[in-house]
């Protein structure tokens, strides 16, 4: 059996006496992409955030969560990502007064780290729009651009795994189209994703397999052929009545 590349085990996320995750065991194998919805609420920013060691707030966090089968979880974030986990926030991450080309010359993977990371040509020919936006600065751009220079900026990083948090929240569906066949593109091409998607539509066509999460805990996961006609799918996300 491949060994998964990130696999968490009793991963818990407390804040004060209220539990917001409880996550018995989560693995990701190379070159899958999954898919973890819910409705808001559901712990889906908790989930990536742990994964990364990463809070606005100040949670217990519990638990084990191995990268490469090398232990992590009592590292910080900044060394998590030198590790090769990276996480693409909701709405983004960029230098907001930096040009698309400063952006994303500023980002490379770390020289010790024996990772390659897409180069400057790379991942202007997967996002062909930053190419044309090359001299603006990232304050100027669409949602969309924003969104595709935010991973355009991960894949410089060389990640082994990539954490996708709601990457078409604000998009036009037709970018969204375009933003989440670009990420099956990369899996296909082995990069492993953890994708947290609120447009279910969208996720279930590009998704090797989707995990249901409610309140903190997984309700239900499988493959995407078989989730799609999961009733609680079905009723709650693809808008099909269930007899």
């Amino acid at each position: 059996m491949t060994r998964p590349v990130l696999e968490a085990r009793d991963l818990r996320v407390a804040y004060g006496g209220n539990v917001a995750l409880d996550i018995p065991h989560l693995a990701i194998a190379p070159g899958e992409l999954v898919g973890v919805v819910g409705a808001n609420g559901a712990g889906k920013s908790t989930l990536v955030n742990a994964l990364l060691g990463w809070s606005r707030g100040a949670p217990r966090v519990s638990g084990s969560v191995r990268l490469d089968g090398e232990e992590i979880g009592g590292l910080p974030p900044h060394s998590r990502v030198r590790q090769g986990l990276t996480l693409v926030p909701e709405g983004g991450a960029v230098f907001m007064r930096l040009t698309v080309a400063d952006n994303i010359a500023a980002a490379s993977a770390p020289a010790s780290s024996g990772r390659r990371g897409h180069d400057e040509e790379e991942v202007y020919a997967l996002f062909p729009r930053l190419r044309e936006r090359l001299h603006h600065a990232a304050s100027a751009l669409s949602g969309g651009e924003r969104q595709m220079l935010a991973i355009a900026r991960a894949l410089r990083l060389g990640p082994r795994v990539l954490l996708l948090d709601e990457p078409s929240i604000g998009l036009a569906p037709r970018l969204v189209a375009d933003v989440l066949r670009t990420v099956r593109g990369l899996v296909d091409e082995n990069l492993s994703v953890l994708l947290v998607e609120q447009n279910v539509r969208a996720a279930i066509e590009v998704v090797d397999r989707l995990i249901l999460l409610e309140r903190g805990h997984i309700l239900a996961q499988g493959p995407a052929a078989a989730m799609r006609d999961d009733p609680r799918i079905l009723a709650a996300y693809l808008g099909e009545a269930v007899a």
